[in-house]
């Protein structure tokens, strides 16, 4: 789904939230920011997931399912928080990667936080290798329509277009190849 389609189904789940109990509130909450977040929105993005979080921790729902929403809203919440910061989003990516594995949603989510990061800080093949293994990873364990795998096309695809749109932000220190030759 697009960013505006994407806008429109959010809509339209704010509205049906009315009649859900706490915890389908909160994985709906969990969803909006899940959405806002990859579409750039951290703000928006931050905001649902803290929402999700408190109704998850108000539920007392003490269930595997439960605990393990709450911690993986805890990591977006850090990796929002530290967008900009490689080295806390590099080390974050690690330990989840060490305790839940390569496979799991948390280090690819985790992982793809990294790599919008690496992305900004003009790190741009790091960013492209790191999002294709990701791909590549959630595309053979969840599949092509999971939202882990969107996610990560959509980061590589967002970085794609954005070098393309603007040759100046590529790490060739010359611009151009006709500058690079002239170099030599």
């Amino acid at each position: 789904a697009g960013t505006s389609e994407g806008q429109v189904i959010c809509s339209k789940l704010m509205f049906l939230m009315d009649g859900m109990d706490s915890v389908m509130k909160a994985r709906t909450y969990y969803a909006l920011g899940c959405f806002y977040g990859s579409s750039g929105s951290l703000k928006k993005s931050k905001a649902y997931l803290e929402t999700a979080r408190n109704l998850l921790q108000d539920a007392d729902d003490d269930s595997d399912s439960s605990v393990r929403d709450i911690a993986d809203i805890e990591i977006k919440l850090n990796c929002s928080n530290a967008s900009s910061d490689v080295d806390s989003l590099q080390s974050r990516y690690e330990e989840t990667l060490a305790k839940s594995g390569r496979e799991t949603t948390l280090t690819i989510d985790a992982g793809v936080a990294l790599a919008k990061a690496l992305h900004s800080s003009d790190r741009h093949i790091e960013a492209e290798k790191l999002l294709a293994n990701l791909i590549a990873t959630s595309r053979r364990v969840h599949g092509q329509d999971h939202h882990c795998t969107k996610s990560a096309a959509t980061a590589l695809q967002g970085l794609t277009n954005e070098l393309l749109e603007d040759p100046s932000s590529t790490d060739s220190e010359f611009g151009d190849i006709d500058g690079w030759f002239k170099s030599i």
